[in-house]
């Protein structure tokens, strides 16, 4: 028997030394060297005597030191019979398996997980831009991640290329999209896991990294840009005094709203009938997201070309807003002097840039606005996320006084200019 054998043996039939042993793997493991200690303290009796029979010390010296080290350990080996014999081999060789340090454990499941995305690309190639990302391991995949050695995750690979060439050529509602694709209208729906793929999926293949959106009309807009509707019907903005083409042609309807100073509640369905829109006259459209607000300006300024978008921004009132900036014309937009209120204004603003203006949103429309509503410590909280420098007069006051003002006390002077607008 060679000396390994012989060490391993002696050590496997000295009982006491497994449990020191098992630890002295873990270090190694953990190190990927011999180096560092290992705890004694909850070791029995007989396995200390066992451990200071080795050292040739007595059983209260051992438990005095509480750790053991594995350079002393193997230091000591080169003193006995087993001369020659490492700790590494001695430790392969008592439990019968090669030591795998945590970096070589590491090294190996990313070597497997490479092979893994090689052969999902070679399985569905239509996803090889998405594998690749995934790859990466963003903070945004590591659900994705760990759905990879799922049963599922294969399944939904096959839905999501079936999907993705399946796209619409012209716009469809997602719901028949689901049902023409996979044979069920609830297949991509948000709540669903293959619905949460599919938007990321879409997102990344619009080009973009990082989370995907969250908010609906986020989702919507996205969705759009690859002909999927959600919702074309509820999803509506208000209008007045504008006019729509469709192919150069004037819409009717539009056309008709107009010559009548009708109101239109536009949903999406209708919006992508028509690529133009423009106002009645002039190149300045005025923009509110109060109901109230908007049919009060309509009351005194009847030909005001204004859109109203009803709180938060719908991708109804986003598709119109585009389409008159791609019109040539200059927003105008009104908002509620609370932290919601600049929120939603500085968002409108990052969008559209040198195409919008604020609208009865400086200071002293803030002061005019007789502020009276206290706001909450977590509302004032929100103030700190408006950067938009045109809006900060208003974010300093507001954090000051504490409290909130909105646009029904200014419209009066909101009618004033409208009509000098209208009369110039």
């Amino acid at each position: 028997m060679n000396p390994l054998d012989e060490a391993a043996q002696y050590f496997k039939t000295s009982t006491g030394f497994l449990r020191l042993f098992t630890q002295f793997r873990k270090k190694y493991a953990s190190l990927g060297k011999v180096g560092g200690s290992v705890s004694i303290q909850a070791f029995k009796e007989e396995e200390l005597e066992a451990i200071a029979r080795f050292f040739g010390e007595d059983v209260s010296t051992i438990r005095l030191k509480k750790t053991i080290t594995l350079r002393a350990f193997e230091k000591k080996l080169q003193t006995t019979k087993f001369e020659g014999v490492t700790l590494v081999e001695l430790l392969e060789t008592y439990f019968g398996e090669s030591l795998v340090t945590k970096q070589e454990v590491l090294a190996q499941i990313e070597k497997e997980r490479a092979e893994r995305f090689r052969e999902l690309a070679l399985m569905y190639p239509s996803l090889k831009f998405w594998f690749t990302y995934l790859e990466r391991r963003t903070a945004d995949t590591h659900w994705i991640n760990r759905m990879l050695e799922t049963d599922d995750f294969h399944l939904f690979c096959a839905q999501l290329t079936q999907a993705l060439e399946g796209l619409p050529l012209d716009y469809e509602r997602l719901p028949m999209f689901g049902q023409r694709i996979l044979g069920n209208p609830h297949a991509f729906d948000r709540t669903t896991d293959l619905g949460r793929l599919w938007i990321h999926v879409l997102h990344i293949k619009r080009g973009q990294g990082g989370p995907p959106p969250s908010d609906t009309e986020r989702v919507n807009d996205l969705l759009l840009e690859f002909k999927l509707l959600r919702d074309d019907i509820t999803n509506f903005v208000t209008c007045a005094n504008l006019v729509a083409e469709q192919d150069d042609t004037r819409h009717p309807m539009w056309q008709g709203a107009m010559e009548t100073y009708s109101v239109l509640n536009v949903p999406m369905r209708e919006l992508l009938r028509v690529n133009r829109v423009r106002p009645r006259r002039g190149d300045t459209v005025w923009i509110v997201e109060n109901s109230g607000i908007f049919s009060s300006l309509l009351d005194d300024v009847s030909d005001a070309p204004i859109v109203c978008t009803h709180g938060q921004f719908k991708l109804a009132a986003y598709r119109l807003l585009d389409m008159l900036v791609a019109s040539g014309c200059q927003l105008k937009y009104a908002g509620d002097f609370d932290p919601e209120g600049l929120q939603m204004a500085a968002r409108l603003k990052e969008r559209y840039g040198d195409k919008l203006d604020y609208w009865c949103m400086d200071l002293e429309s803030y002061v005019a606005s007789n502020p009276s509503v206290m706001l909450a410590e977590e509302r004032l909280v929100k103030l700190g996320r408006v950067t938009d420098m045109e809006l900060q007069d208003v974010v300093e006051e507001m954090k000051k006084r504490g409290r909130a003002g909105y646009q029904e006390a200014l419209v009066e002077k909101m009618v004033v200019q409208l009509k000098y607008r209208r009369d110039r």
